[in-house]
């Protein structure tokens, strides 16, 4: 009688896994209104606020155009492999397993420009630094808790945001956190790069489980490349902009009234230290004519964040409705 207790007990033991895996799989669809510039039509040129850019990555996206994706040889160029931290697609996760059930890697689905990415998860060593570096680059992943965090190395050289030309280099290294709350999945990415960044560059983005999203939509189709720009076709010229030449380089200052170490990526500017360091010489633009509050419904897009509040500067510019909500609020 004295042998069953332990003989019970491991008899649970063996049956209880050692830690628990949260389910990943499923289609994930973005929300839009999270972020919705940098996820959706993409950045302004010479917008590079929220970056730490070294001086290399300043001059190198200042030299950027927006026809430049748009020739041939660049139009199915692979992007970075967590560039989904900026773009409107969702993301289709499953896992691979082996014959015993245990899941040896979690992937992530590509498209026609970004590869799928693999999270290894049978403790395979990293490669080699002098590896071939592939469009997904490499990643291994452990469970901390409920949530999986993986490292991505060997990427490509690639644009870290859309649209604006900010580069990371083949030296990027990814940090990565997937947690799954529910319904609801938050990715963050610490990207850090010795060439571009001077500190990790860090972003948090959210998902929700549509099980009704077409999977077809977030997996790899073909990149078919065509002639976009035809006076470009023959003559061998590369969009660019000579240094000092960029007619954008001032946009963000200009149009918000932003000093420079904010709008050209000091990383001095993405600490609250900063706000106090402007205040009394900062002075926000007269009025707000565009990404206001109500801007979802100036452009017919569904889903406008509730609860908003506007500056009066900006009253003007709303949908009536918006309009008014907003005064009231603000009395």
């Amino acid at each position: 009688m004295r042998k069953f207790p332990l003989i019970l007990f491991g008899i649970l033991a063996i049956s209880v896994p050692a830690f628990a895996q949260v389910d990943l799989t499923g289609s994930w669809a973005p929300r839009l209104y999270e972020d919705y510039i940098e996820r959706g039509p993409g950045s302004d040129l010479g917008d590079f606020t929220g970056m730490p850019m070294t001086d290399e990555a300043r001059a190198k996206a200042l030299l950027y155009t927006s026809n430049l994706p748009s020739t041939v040889e660049r139009q199915c160029l692979p992007q970075s492999p967590w560039v989904v931290q900026y773009r409107p697609r969702g993301i289709s996760i499953w896992a691979e397993e082996n014959r015993d059930g245990e899941v040896i890697a979690w992937k992530l689905g590509g498209d026609y420009l970004r590869g799928t990415i693999t999270i290894w998860m049978d403790g395979r060593p990293e490669p080699s630094p002098n590896s071939l570096a592939v469009a997904e680059g490499f990643t291994t992943g452990k469970w901390e808790g409920d949530t999986l965090t993986a490292r991505t190395t060997h990427v490509k050289t690639a644009w870290i945001r859309r649209g604006n030309g900010i580069p990371g280099s083949d030296q990027s290294t990814f940090t990565v956190h997937l947690t799954r709350h529910d319904n609801l999945l938050t990715i963050v990415t610490i990207q850090e790069d010795p060439i571009y960044l001077t500190e990790p560059h860090v972003v948090s983005r959210v998902w929700v489980l549509d099980p009704r999203a077409t999977p077809g939509n977030y997996v790899e189709t073909n990149c078919n490349t065509a002639n976009e720009i035809p006076r470009l076709e023959d003559s061998g010229i590369v969009p660019h902009y000579l240094p000092g030449g960029n007619p954008e380089a001032d946009f963000m200052m200009r149009t918000y009234n932003l000093p420079k170490e904010a709008a050209m990526g000091y990383a001095e500017s993405l600490y609250p230290e900063f706000r106090r360091k402007i205040r009394t010489t900062y002075t926000p633009p007269a009025s707000c004519g565009r990404y206001c509050c109500g801007w979802i419904e100036r452009q017919g897009l569904p889903g406008a964040a509730p609860g908003l509040s506007c500056n009066d500067g900006g009253l003007g510019d709303l949908h009536p409705a918006v309009r008014g909500k907003a005064e009231r609020t603000a009395k």
